[in-house]
C-alpha cells in the first residue's frame, strides 16, 4: 500500500509494516494522532516521516498481521 494507504489504516487503528522493517517492527496512530512504535515509543507523525523521505518510502506497506 502507499504511504498515505497505510496512514488511513493507522488512523483506523491497524498496524501497518512496511518491506524495510524488521519482521516484528509496526506502527499504528492513536486517536489524537500521536504513532505508537511496536517497542511503546510514541512520537508525532512528523517524527515518523521526517528521515523517511526517499522514494523507499512512498510504498511498499502492508498491515501487520502477527
Amino acid at each position: 500500500m502507499t504511504k498515505a494507504e497505510a496512514i488511513q489504516a493507522m488512523k483506523e487503528g491497524k498496524k501497518v509494516t512496511h518491506h524495510l522493517f524488521s519482521p516484528d517492527e509496526w506502527m499504528t496512530m492513536r486517536c489524537d494522532g500521536m504513532v505508537v512504535l511496536e517497542d511503546g515509543v510514541i512520537c508525532t507523525p512528523e517524527d515518523i516521516w521526517r528521515w523517511r523521505t526517499s522514494n523507499d518510502w512512498d510504498s511498499g506497506y502492508e498491515l501487520f498481521n502477527n
